[in-house]
């Protein structure tokens, strides 16, 4: 039996529908399932940008606020490959209005932050978290506050923040290894610039046009450093710039820079120099190796001295040295294309009337170069001998300090020092062309209307007094009279005939000095004991003590007082009792009491309480200095015919043990000697115990020194029974 062929079912339109649809869902939701969501801190810190920078009226928004996993298609986010995390937030030029939250810092993979020119106030939020971070741009905005600290951001490369309104100073750049470019300028930057040590990749820093203050630091480690400007703020000093050897411009004028200009050598590429408008004082700056020199802005301070060599420098461009000091000649310009300032100056025309004309190209106007230069004038000062006139210039007469042709302004002064050698003196009517006074040895010469020079003349003094002088011979001990008695002065009678004592009389009205010396085997010599300054006393104050013998002297400290010195005659000191060294002439010790700190010494226990004779008994003491256990010392503990040492450990208690030998009731001494270094005073405890006899007969054990004396006896004992068996 065969039945027809049937066709398939057809579905029933709305069935088919529902079908379709369920298919389109699960696809869509397939396809969501497919997007890597990113954390969601990291969508919380982009939510929370869009509510606080008013998202909804920026330049462009697309996408964002979007669902879950759509993130990473949101205008200006980059994520990762595997979009699991944003590595870039691009919003520059974006109608960004109001702040950026803290939130943002939870971006911890991004390497790229650009928020330029929006409308953004408020804190720069926390950078700490953002270690990939490469490159930030938060410029022409209105940032203020602090910026957050740069430590842990070691890929960072650029940092740009500027036309803001931040306060505070500059962050430290320590270890921020690969940084390159550093701008904050046009800010209210009010504190220091912070350490650069570290930012070996550092090309260029600006911070123009804030209010910072202190010195510039130290820039000499920075090896790639390009460009440094900081005009327009506070600084007040230069610390270092030599050796950087890729230092194209250093621009830091109209700030309160004082002190000198630092050295400029090693300074290979630098282009161009400015500290105009500061208050820099000094020389300026040998010029030379500077082959690249263009620019050269020094104007408008108060530098001294002359301009230095221009010699290789064939690429100068402009030298603007104005509105300073600077006095004397001008070398030579290094080429013919040059521009100059060089008035208003004390500067003067050269001699050479070639170099008058080449400044006179460089200087353009209506005049020679030195109109508008208020001229300076030469002081030549020279030693000259008082008989002949001739320069003396190895100052065995006197010498005059400054020695060398000093350059000043029209109407300056100056002084110098007239300083006579030993046995002459200056004569005060010594010939001189400037105008000037002469106080005791100086002469202050000006004011200067012309070069003048000043000769100072020295003269030898008449024979004044002379005191004498004992010889060598003088506290020594001889075996033949002594020879060698006076080194200055007239030797007066050898008297006595050991000990021996003469005089030497001065010259001149001078006076006379006192000797003697000691005969070999003769009388004692005297030791004198002072105290130097207060704390305690001495005794005996005087004694005689026999050549080669030593003398003993006690110091006796107040209160709270102790002996820490002993100075002369070779001295040594333990406790308060002070030994000399071999006496061989007459001397004095000195010695020296300083306040000290009091310590306590205390028992804590003797165990057993009640010993035995031959018993070990365990001793435990403690040591204090006011309420502070003394660790690292030692205490003696000795009574009874027993003694031991104790060292006391870092809470500042120790113990050891001893043995009696008798019974009876015996007194323990603790003493702790003191410490002259640490100024620790001495300080003793007893304590009392009855020992009794040892039990049942038993006899003690005997200690290493009685076996010995037992040995000792029995062997004598020995000897002499034989002696007496000998027939």
């Amino acid at each position: 039996m065969t039945f027809p062929a049937t066709a398939a079912p057809v579905p029933h339109p709305r069935r088919w529908h529902a079908g379709a649809l369920a298919l389109a869902l699960a696809a869509a939701l397939g396809s969501s399932a497919a997007w890597a969501a990113i954390p969601p801190t990291e969508r919380a810190a982009l939510t929370d940008l869009y509510s606080s920078a008013d998202g909804a009226h920026w330049r462009n928004n697309a996408n964002w606020m979007g669902a879950v996993g759509t993130e990473c298609t949101w205008a200006g986010v980059t994520c990762d490959a595997a979009q699991s995390h944003v590595t870039a937030l691009k919003l520059n030029f974006n109608s960004l209005k109001g702040s950026v939250p803290a939130s943002l810092g939870n971006l911890t993979a991004l390497t790229a932050l650009n928020l330029r020119q929006n409308e953004l106030s408020g804190p720069i939020p926390p950078l700490a978290a953002m270690t990939e971070l490469v490159s930030l741009d938060l410029g022409s905005n209105t940032f203020s506050g602090p910026i957050p600290s740069l430590a842990g951001l070691g890929k960072l490369e650029t940092f740009e923040v500027q036309g803001g309104e931040l306060t505070g100073g500059t962050p430290a750049l320590t270890g921020l290894a690969k940084l390159r470019v550093f701008n904050v300028s046009g800010n209210r930057l009010d504190g220091q610039i912070g350490p650069m040590a570290g930012a070996a990749a550092l090309e260029e820093f600006n911070a123009n046009t804030n209010q910072l203050t202190g010195a510039i630091p130290d820039l000499s480690a920075l090896a790639a450093l390009r460009l440094f400007t900081a005009t327009n703020n506070r600084l007040t000093s230069i610390t270092a710039l030599a050796g950087l050897a890729n230092l194209d411009s250093f621009i830091v004028s109209s700030n309160q820079l004082g002190g000198a200009i630092p050295p400029l050598t090693g300074l290979a590429r630098l282009r161009s120099f400015h500290v105009e408008y500061n208050q820099l004082r000094g020389p300026l700056p040998a010029l030379t190796g500077l082959a690249n020199l263009e620019n050269f802005y020094v104007h408008d301070n108060q530098l001294t001295g002359q301009i230095p060599s221009l010699d290789g420098l064939a690429k100068l461009r402009f030298l603007h040295i104005q509105n300073n000091q600077l006095v004397g000649s001008p070398p030579m310009p290094p080429n013919s294309t040059l521009s100059a300032v060089m008035c208003k100056n004390p500067l003067r025309n050269s001699p050479d009337p070639a170099i008058n004309q080449a400044w006179d190209n460089a200087v353009t106007g209506n005049g020679p170069w030195a109109d508008g230069c208020t001229g300076s004038w030469d002081v030549t000062p020279t030693v000259r001998d008082a008989r002949t006139g001739d320069p003396i210039t190895d100052g065995s007469t006197g010498t005059v300090s400054p020695g060398t042709v000093q350059i000043l302004p029209a109407g300056a002064t100056v002084q110098f020092t007239l300083t006579p050698a030993p046995g002459y003196h200056l004569f005060t009517t010594f010939s001189r062309t400037c105008p000037g006074t002469l106080s005791g040895n100086v002469f202050t010469a000006g004011p200067l209307t012309a070069n003048c020079a000043i000769d100072p003349v020295f003269v030898k003094d008449a024979a004044g007094p002379q005191d004498g002088l004992c010889g060598s011979d003088d506290g020594q001990v001889l075996s033949t009279p002594p020879s060698n008695l006076c080194r200055a002065g007239t030797p007066g009678v050898l008297s006595g005939s050991g000990p021996w004592s003469w005089s030497c009389a001065g010259t001149g009205g001078g006076a006379t000095a006192q000797c003697s010396a000691q005969k070999a085997g003769g009388q004692g010599w005297l030791v004198t004991a002072v105290v130097n300054g207060t704390g305690g006393t001495a005794a005996p104050a005087t004694q005689t003590v026999a050549t080669g013998a030593r003398a003993s002297i006690t110091a006796a400290p107040q209160r709270s007082y102790m002996l820490i010195d002993a100075n002369g005659c070779g001295a040594t000191f333990s406790g308060n009792a002070v030994t000399t060294a071999a006496v061989t002439a007459a001397c004095t010790v000195e010695l020296s009491f300083a306040l000290a700190e009091d310590t306590a010494t205390r028992f804590l226990s003797v165990l057993p309480a009640a010993p035995r004779v031959g018993e070990d008994v365990v001793a435990r003491v403690a040591v204090e200095v006011g309420d502070t256990p003394l660790a690292s010392a030692s205490v003696a503990i000795s009574g009874g015919g027993a003694s031991c040492t104790a060292q006391l450990d870092a809470a500042g208690t120790g113990q050891c043990t001893l043995r009696f030998p008798a019974a009876g009731q015996h007194t323990l001494t603790a003493l702790y000697a003191g410490d002259v270094a640490r100024r620790y005073l001495p300080s003793s405890a007893t304590h009392t115990l009855s020992v009794a006899a040892a039990a049942g007969g038993v006899q003690p054990v005997p200690t290493l020194a009685e076996w010995s004396l037992a040995l000792l006896a029995a062997l004598t004992g020995l000897m002499a029974a034989r002696h007496l068996r000998r027939p």
